[in-house]
Formats: C-alpha cells, structure tokens, sequence
C-alpha cells in the first residue's frame, strides 16, 4: 500500500544540498521544518539553476581585438553617448572585460581578490552572458553592460576608479592609485577594493536570466518561482542564487565568504554584500531605500571626519547603501543618459512591457502593464517615471556624491524634452480625433475597430507566449 507523504519535511538535508561549496551557507541559512510543497519548491530550485549553469557552460576562448577596433572601445566606454546595442555581439563582450581589466589597473586590486582576470574573471562574464536571453528588448546582456559602464563612469567621475583609457598606455603593467584616501570623511570613499569590484560585478549579473516579465505578473500567475520566494522579490532573489553559482563555478567561493574591507572590524561576508546590492534593485523596496540613504545623508552631515571614522560599526552600513543606490542608479540611468540614447532605452522597455501585456490578456490575467507602444505612451511613462523615481533618487545620490551633478543636469534636460514631447503628442492626437469624429458613421465601435491587441487567439499573442518557453523553467506558470 503506498504511504501518504508528511504535510512537512526536515530540511536539514536540503540546506546541506543548497550550501554553496561546502561552505554552510546556502539559500535557506536556517534548517526546520516546512510544508512538503514549498520543500519540493526549493528543491526544485535548486537543480533548476544548476541546470541553468551547466547547461550554458562553454569553454571561453580568448581572442585578440584588432588595435583600432580596441581603441574605439576604449574611447566609447568613456563617453556618457556609450550605445552597447549598436555594437556587434563579439565587441560587447570586449567592452565588459575591458571594464574589469580597467578596474585591475588599480594598484593591489589583483591581490586584494584573490582573482585572475584571464582565467576566472573573463570566463565568468562569458558565461553570464550565455545565460542572459536574447529575446528580451530590454533586460539582455546589452541592458547589463550599459549598467556595468553606468557605474564605472559614477565611480571615475568620484575618484575611485581609473579612466579605460589607462588601457591605452604603452605600459601593460602601469597601475593607477585612487588620491582619495579610504574612509576619509566623504561617503564614497568607505568603499574598499572588495567593495568596487562588488558593485562591477553586480552590474554585471545584477538581471541575469530576466524572463522578460515583472514580479507583479509572476505573483499574479502564480509561478513556482514567486511561490518559492513568497511574492517578495522573486527575480532579484533568482538573480542572486544563479549570480552566487556561477561565481563558485569559477572558484570565487573563497572571496564571497571572504569580509568586507580590511582592518575595519567589518565581520560581514563579500556575500552578504553582493545579495544586497542586487536585492535593492527591486523597485518595490525603493521607499524603503530611499528613506534609509536619506538618513545616512543627513547623519554624515551632522559628523565631522574624525566622528564617523571612530563609528566603524556604521562602516558596513554605509558600504550596502552606497552600493545600492549606485547599483539603483545605473539600473534606471537611462533618463540620465543622452536624449537620442534615452530614446532607445525607453522604447526597449515598452516593447518588453507590450510583450507582457499580450502574454497577460492571453491568460487571463490582470494587465499590470501599459499594452500599447504608441509614442504617447512611451512619453507619458518616461514623464512619470522621471518624476517618480529617477530624478528624486538621482538627487539623493548628488548630495552623497556631488561628482554627479552634471548626470542630474541631463536628467533634468531630458525631463523638459520629454514634457515637450508629450505635449506636441497630446496636441496631435486631439487634431486627429476632432478630424475622426466629423468623418466616422455613427455607429462606428472604436473598440471593436482596433486591431491592437484584444484577441487571445490570435497567432501574435501565440507567438509571443512561445517566446517566453526558454526562459528559466520556474519563472513560466504552470
């Protein structure tokens, strides 16, 4: 006779499967008893990313660029204009490992991790890559990369981080020295060698394997993967755990388990600090993180340098939130960007949306995003969007790190074009509807007129919901 299974299971075996390297310190970071679903759910999880990993694992095979074509990389990963979806697929991957050789040009960097760019670091950017999906408009390695330049130029505009062009020297072994000293009064400088290559490569993994949805849809769907997470932050979460795999994958375990700083009594794991900074990207927490900068902004105002270098218990604080808001910046740069740039950005994001929003209403789920990528949309969306999130965080980062001023300027220039634009937009369509509405029958039915996106059978809703079948299995319902 077949037994019935326990409504619950000692987890203590799976804790000791999903510890990373033997080291003790898994997902979980407790062992107990859980209802047998949500065991099998973690589980599942479990071997789902190792699946992930080792299924995209291929031998990284080094080859050289042209000089000139390394040059213009070069020269382009110092401009603010940086357009990583114009470049061909070979120099994006180029463009991501000139940012850390760069960042090794920092003298002591090398031993500081314990890490070998040619053998550990450009394998490991290789092979995120491979993990990121293509299909996505918006949340591709390209999206990644941009990020990765976007914190590379805050952190050389703050002193911390050399120039790329350092690469241009004649001198292969030239090392550059930051004349900031460490924890010296203003908040930028807390952080250490661990922590900038922290913030690199959470730039770079900080979205790898996106579905091309949102939290909102996956919660609403009901996937395994907002299951196993509870609604609370799924991507991030799923993000981290592929991100913290891949890394040991390339013999990084030691650094993650590894503390914070040196010297300063920080007992906090690289880990530790990793997760957080990816974890704040979840725009559902940035109240949260607002008032919690806001706060350390404003105590680092009412401290004087010698005040807040005896409170090495405030050290760790400062690094995570000083990542986080650089990782949250760079995460949503694009109104900060260049306008034509900015452009591309937002409409790669609607195009994301849209998809979303057809997959929505072929399951019969609420629409949680906007469904149209007609140009009013897309500037209505930038307006609110600027206005909301990325002009007060941006301002907030200025008072920490004032060297970012002239990003606010721009934001603010793109604020003004943006507005302008949504209003030569509404002035149109209102010409266009009085002209409709003298031409149209009576009983024309606009509704029922549109072609746009209201048919659940159609074979674009099919082969939108098709696209989404190599996304992590987790994230797809059921």
């Amino acid at each position: 006779m077949k037994q019935v299974r326990p409504r619950s299971a000692d987890l203590g075996g799976l804790h000791l499967a999903t510890a990373g390297s033997g080291s003790g310190h898994g997902w979980l970071g407790y062992s107990g008893e859980m209802q047998t679903r949500f065991a099998e759910l973690l589980t599942d999880m479990y071997n789902e990313t190792l699946n992930a990993v080792n299924e995209r694992d291929a031998e990284f095979a080094s080859t050289d660029l042209p000089a000139e074509t390394r040059t213009r990389l070069i020269h382009s990963l110092d401009s603010w204009s940086f357009e990583p979806h114009k470049l061909p697929d070979e120099e994006v991957l180029a463009c991501a490992m000139m940012l850390f050789e760069a960042l090794f040009r920092i003298e002591h960097m090398q031993s500081s991790v314990g890490l070998s760019l040619k053998d550990q670091i450009y394998p490991l950017i290789h092979h995120l890559r491979r993990i990121y999906r293509w299909e996505n408009t918006y949340h591709n390695f390209e999206h990644a990369l941009d990020v990765l330049q976007c914190s590379y130029t805050f952190l050389r505009s703050a002193g911390m981080v050399p120039p790329v062009s350092i690469l241009l020297d004649e001198d292969p072994e030239r090392t550059w020295i930051s004349q900031r000293k460490p924890d010296s009064g203003p908040l930028v400088t807390c952080l250490g060698m661990k922590e900038l290559f922290i913030v690199y490569i959470a730039a770079i993994g900080h979205d790898v394997a996106h579905p091309g949805f949102t939290n909102l849809f996956m919660r609403n769907a009901e996937t395994p993967l907002s299951m196993v997470y509870d609604g609370k932050s799924a991507l991030e979460q799923m993000h981290c755990s592929l991100l913290l795999r891949v890394m040991r994958h390339y013999g990084l375990g030691p650094l993650l388990e590894d503390s914070c700083g040196t010297g300063n009594g920080c007992n906090q794991s690289v880990r530790k600090l990793l997760s957080e900074t990816v974890l704040a990207t979840d725009m559902s927490v940035h109240a949260d993180f607002m008032k919690n900068f806001k706060t350390l902004v404003n105590d680092g105002k009412t401290q004087s340098a010698g005040e807040a270098k005896e409170e090495e218990s405030q050290l760790w604080r400062k690094q995570v939130l000083l990542c986080q808001g650089i990782m949250k910046c760079a995460d949503i740069s694009n109104p900060f960007r260049p306008y034509h740039v900015s452009q591309h950005w937002a409409a790669a994001l609607m195009g994301e949306w849209t998809s979303q929003a057809m997959l929505e209403k072929y399951m019969n789920l609420p629409c949680t995003n906007s469904c149209s990528d007609d140009p009013l949309s897309e500037a209505n969306g930038q307006v609110f969007f600027i206005n909301t999130f990325a002009k007060p965080l941006l301002q907030l980062m200025v008072e920490a790190v004032p060297e970012l001023q002239p990003h606010l300027d721009q934001c603010q220039d793109n604020l003004q074009l943006w507005q302008s634009r949504q209003v030569d937009l509404k002035s149109s369509l209102e010409t266009v509807e009085t002209s409709n509405s003298v031409s149209q029958p009576a009983d024309f039915d606009p509704v029922s007129s549109s072609t746009s996106l209201t048919s659940t059978t159609s074979p674009s809703l099919r082969r939108r919901r098709d696209d989404y079948l190599t996304a992590f299995p987790l994230a797809l319902p059921k």
